[in-house]
């Protein structure tokens, strides 16, 4: 996990209040203005806007301490596995925010969640390499590892489905703010480009020691 487990329950939940309040704060002072200037329907959108950027702070944390995400490494979560299928998340706005270093470049900062994600899936690995054939599906989105790495680890680029899509164009405005905090610049997320990848743990098992190499040339080249 990250910076913001290492903060005591008070810490986290000052940290969460104060998020609240300038959520609050924004919304009544973007709102007043809107209705001041005869455009309320702009509200909503507003309101919208500001509550999927502000979403993650709240969700991750509370589906951490349920049960329903569990960490890999500080920048690969996982949901709860259902039907023995894994879905992946390559950090979220929330973890972004924590991780990154402020003052590094984006290259430095993509190496950075790039390393995280092999981190993760080497942990992932551990916990399973002894209970095989694990039967279970993995399925993975990622700006970071391309289709020529993913299937070097035994995962198949896949076409997202229409309920995806959906659901990233819902999050367009978090996906800027994720994305913009990577490059280190405003950035908009091209959702049609979005990769998602799917395969056996199995087979990912398999390719272990890949893995381990790949880590080992991450930290050689960051030194």
């Amino acid at each position: 996990m990250h910076a913001f487990y290492s903060l005591s329950s008070k810490q986290q939940l000052y940290f969460q209040l104060k998020l609240a309040l300038m959520f609050t704060l924004f919304n009544l002072a973007v709102g007043t203005l809107l209705f001041l200037i005869n455009l309320p329907f702009l509200i909503l959108f507003t309101v919208a806007f500001s509550l999927f950027i502000y979403a993650p702070f709240i969700d991750v944390p509370s589906g951490i301490k349920s049960g329903d995400f569990i960490y890999y490494s500080p920048l690969l979560m996982g949901e709860k596995i259902k039907k023995n299928r894994l879905v992946l998340h390559s950090g979220s706005l929330f973890d972004y925010y924590f991780v990154l270093d402020r003052q590094s470049n984006s290259q430095e900062r993509k190496k950075s969640v790039f390393s995280a994600n092999i981190e993760g899936l080497l942990k992932l690995i551990n916990q399973y390499e002894n209970n095989q054939p694990t039967h279970i599906k993995i399925k993975a989105t990622s700006y970071i590892i391309n289709s020529r790495t993913a299937k070097k680890l035994g995962l198949q680029k896949t076409d997202s489905d229409m309920l995806q899509y959906f659901i990233l164009y819902l999050n367009f405005f978090n996906l800027t703010c994720a994305l913009s905090l990577l490059n280190n610049k405003l950035t908009w997320p091209k959702i049609n480009q979005t990769s998602t990848y799917e395969g056996e743990l199995d087979s990912l098992i398999a390719q272990k020691s890949k893995l381990i190499a790949l880590q080992k040339k991450l930290t050689n080249s960051s030194t």
